[in-house]
């Protein structure tokens, strides 16, 4: 086996990107690192060893015990070769993982468990060589069959298309207001309700299709909260399997490396308890992460339509076999296509029969609120939503023509009144930025609103709605305020009145896109990991700059030899002679002070004292 001086010689020759990526899958304490030993005792400390051992498959545990030896992949191979089935190329990528993740070592071709690893796997009797190689896995019954496969599609359609439906309607949520996040994490309540009554999901479920929407970049956690981002506008206007695609596909990529290594082997057969039970079988250290992996993975994949029933569909079968496209593709085929055409009503309800196309989709919303979402839709026309069209450029006609392209039964007599008065309604509130030069204005006066009628004024005026607005009458038609004319215009909006923007000509203009206020921007979260490798560099490039390199060698060598004197551990110290030659000495180090280090000779049984400047290099004894 090798030493902490091994492992600490390793991590002192990574480079610092590379250092991160291994070391973030493991248990590390950055705060006491300062050096390259520090961080081998963290690594080799009991309770960060059995952490990473609880993420080892079977074969790689039986690697790590045949390792005690030192030994190259033949050798490890032919000895596990009597306690369980694995070839040479198995053998090999399991010493290639575990050297990742700084448990064993390698020296040339041959690999070495670290003795405190080794030691750790002597604690649990579970992980010995004959009772991991002892254990087979549990037998499969039976895999789900092709009859009973186009059932389970049939039954995961609905829910293939849900997923897509619910997602789009927490972003379009969070496109009206962002969610307010809590200091600890996570959403407050009132806003996972929000979001729920969205998107018709129960509250528990919130959190999962939000987190399905933040990988697939359609959503981001900023100083509002979370938010949508300009992918999500693309995102809404594709076609649902491109939309499906995209969720599951950046899903795919989060998944835990435990999760995909079972799944490769049991993707096709039920999942749920005999999952479990294998990945138990696979994982013998793994625990408490197990369940909690799985339920977390499973919930998702039930609510991607991934399962039904415990059993994986086609689409499940496909993307884990062959990727997302073919899982596209099978999802393409068990989606109903999108439709353009729809049923008016004299109650002014819209009722979609299919999934609506998304362009189609996202014109209607502008007029009407949906009132029920999924596979045959309800939207309800309001003179609200009327209004908020006219305001974005459409006019009665247009309407009227887009109403009637996408209608199979003509446009109501209900909404062609509607639209009408609309229309006619539409502008009665103008709102225009106030003039620098008029004197008739109260200082301070940002914005002005002016009326048709002098009624209309009254009613402004007595709307407790509007009384943060601080509205100030002029004359009978007009109001000002000290607020810019974009918020007075969205305030007004708010509160269902015809209103538009007017430029100082007098013209409409197109309203501007809504601004929030802006909460503090929060501090960025620190990389505690990142940090410690930088401490590691900085102070490495340090003691390279503050003397020649053979300085900064012989603080290496010291610092060596104190492990070694702290380890009580037994080096090979190597010393140069006189005459310029060098000669090896195998010793227990006991003591370093005054520029010499003291330690018992192995071979002669003896205590030795040698000059510090004479030792030109440490390593482990073989």
């Amino acid at each position: 086996m090798s030493s902490a001086l091994d492992l600490a010689g390793v991590l002192r020759d990574t480079p610092p990107d590379e250092l991160v990526r291994r070391l973030a899958p493991r248990l590390v304490r950055a705060s006491s690192v300062n050096d390259a030993f520090d961080l081998a005792d963290t690594l080799l400390d009991p309770s960060s060893v059995r952490d990473a051992l609880t993420r080892l498959d079977r074969t790689e545990l039986l690697v790590l015990q045949a390792a005690r030896v030192p030994a190259d992949v033949d050798a490890l191979a032919a000895r596990l070769d009597t306690v369980f089935d694995v070839d040479r190329d198995g053998v090999r990528a399991a010493g290639d993982h575990l050297v990742d993740l700084f448990l064993a070592v390698r020296t040339g071709d041959s690999l070495s468990t670290l003795d405190a690893v080794g030691e750790r796997l002597d604690d649990d009797p579970e992980l010995s060589p004959v009772r991991l190689g002892a254990v087979h896995p549990p037998v499969v019954l039976e895999s789900v069959g092709d009859v009973d496969r186009a059932a389970v599609d049939a039954r995961s359609a609905e829910r293939l298309y849900a997923v897509v439906i619910e997602v789009a309607e927490i972003l379009r949520a969070l496109d009206r207001s962002p969610a307010r996040e809590l200091a600890k994490g996570g959403l407050a309540l009132p806003e996972t309700r929000r979001l729920a009554e969205a998107a018709h999901l129960d509250v528990d479920d919130v959190p999962v299709v939000l987190a399905i929407a933040a990988r697939a970049g359609l959503a981001a956690s900023g100083p509002d909260g979370y938010a949508t981002t300009v992918d999500a506008v693309d995102w809404l206007a594709a076609s649902w399997p491109d939309r499906w695609e995209q969720l599951t596909r950046a899903w795919l990529a989060t998944l835990p490396t435990e999760i995909l290594a079972v799944l490769s082997q049991r993707v096709e057969t039920s999942w749920g308890e005999p999952l479990a039970e294998f990945t138990a079988w696979a994982y013998p250290a793994g625990g408490a992460w197990i369940g909690e992996r799985l339920a977390s993975f499973e919930r998702a994949a039930q609510l991607l339509g991934l399962t039904s029933g415990g059993s994986p569909t086609s689409a499940a079968v496909a993307l884990f076999r062959e990727g997302p496209e073919a899982a596209r593709a099978r999802v393409a085929e068990l989606l109903p296509d999108a439709i353009d055409e729809v049923y008016l009503q004299h109650d002014l309800t819209v009722v979609s029969p299919g999934p609506l196309a998304p362009a189609l989709d996202a014109r209607l919303r502008v007029v009407a609120d949906v009132e029920s979402a999924g596979l045959a839709a309800t939207y309800r026309i309001t003179e609200g939503g009327i209004q908020r069209a006219l305001t974005r450029g459409e006019t009665a006609d247009s309407l009227r023509e887009f109403l009637s392209g996408i209608s199979l039964s003509g446009i109501p007599q209900p909404l062609e009144y509607l639209i009408q008065q609309s229309a006619e309604r539409h502008g009665r509130f103008r709102v225009a930025a106030a003039d620098p030069a008029a004197t008739d204005l109260p200082e301070g006066t940002a914005s002005v609103v002016s009326a048709v009628e002098r009624s209309d004024v009254d009613t402004l005026e007595v709307d407790h709605a509007l009384s943060p607005l601080g509205l100030q009458r002029l004359d009978g038609q007009r109001v000002a305020s000290r607020f810019e004319r974009e918020t007075v215009f969205w305030a007004l909006s708010d509160e269902r009145y015809p209103v538009v923007l007017v430029d100082p000509d007098g013209d409409e203009s197109a309203p501007p896109v809504r601004r929030r206020p802006r909460r503090p921007a929060p501090v960025e979260a620190r990389d505690p990991l990142r940090e410690m490798v930088e401490r590691l560099r900085e102070a490495g490039a340090a003691a390279a700059s503050g003397g020649s390199p053979e300085t900064t060698d012989r603080a290496w060598i010291a610092r060596q030899l104190d492990a070694a004197v702290k380890g009580r551990l037994t080096v090979t110290v190597t010393i140069a002679m006189p005459d310029g030659s060098t000669t090896h000495l195998e010793m227990e180090p006991t003591g370093i002070g005054g520029g010499r280090v003291r330690g018992r000779d192995k071979k002669s049984d003896v205590e030795r004292t040698l000059p510090l400047s004479h030792v030109v290099a440490v390593s482990s004894a073989t």
